[in-house]
Order: C-alpha cells, then structure tokens, then sequence
C-alpha cells in the first residue's frame, strides 16, 4: 500500500503544481521554469512517460532532476512535485500559488467561463450561491410536502 500512497501523492502533487504554475506564471511570465526534460516538438515529454503508470515516470525524472521539475504533456507545460516535503512547502509557503483551478481551455469556451466546476474565485462563489439558492427553491434539503402533511396528521 506505500506505492498507492505515493502514486496518490504524486497525482495530487502534480494537479497542484499545474495549478500553482499557472497562477504565477500570469502574474510574472519571465519566471524562471523548475529544470527538467528537454520536450520534443508537439509532443512535449510524452515519450519518456509510462502509460501505465505515469507516477512513476515522474519519480523517476525527479531523481536526475529534482523533486521540482517541468514536463511538457503534449503542449502543456505541467510543473511536477516529487515527494511529501516538495508538496509540504508548495502547499504550507506557497499557498497562495496552489490556489484555484487548472484552466481547461475547452470547456471555457464551450461554458465561457460560467461552468461551476471550472470557475474559481469570485464567480464561483456567485455561481454556487445561485446554485444552492435554485435548488432550495425547487425543494433540495427540505421536506417533502406529503411528509409534512402525515407529520401533522398525526397530531389531530
């Protein structure tokens, strides 16, 4: 079961670091990039990964690289955490880069932007708050009618 739990790991460490990358690399393009793999042309790094296991590609880069490192999925580049202590300072001295969602170009533009399982921030929050308010309405967390009439029949 340790090889689970660090393929978990790894999983999480690299959603998080695409989401961390993305967020600083808005704000200051020019960020020098972790060390890592040179890409091939459209492909990226695509041919150094196991399909089968791609967690342990990762670790197996992250030993000749680091436990910080960039890889190029295809054309997207993706900065990768090897290991509890690299995902530990990510997520406790770097929070606010971890934050949010990664963006997935497609479904913004099919939704323009108004997906709530894409949004982050400010339109999240109004769009749950509308969601949970709609949902109410239609009768979500409260009981039925036909319960509350038999509650109250009993009581005649």
């Amino acid at each position: 079961s340790g090889m689970g739990l660090t393929s978990c790991l790894v999983l999480v460490a690299a959603v998080l670091a695409v989401i961390g990358f993305l967020t600083r690399s808005r704000r200051n393009p020019r960020r020098r990039l972790p060390p890592g793999p040179t890409p091939l042309p459209l492909l990226g790094n695509i041919l150094q990964m196991d399909k089968d296991a791609p967690f342990e590609s990762f670790v197996r880069l992250s030993e000749r690289y680091g436990p910080v490192l960039t890889v190029y999925l295809g054309g997207q580049r993706t900065v990768v955490l090897v290991g509890y202590e690299a995902v530990r300072d990510a997520l406790l001295q770097q929070s606010d880069d971890f934050t949010g969602r990664a963006p997935f170009p497609f479904l913004q533009r099919l939704t323009k932007g108004y997906g709530l399982a894409i949004s982050n921030g400010r339109r999240w929050e109004q769009l749950r708050g509308f969601t949970v308010n709609t949902l109410r309405d239609l009768g979500m967390g409260r009981r039925r009618l036909e319960e509350q009439i038999l509650e109250e029949s009993q009581h005649l």
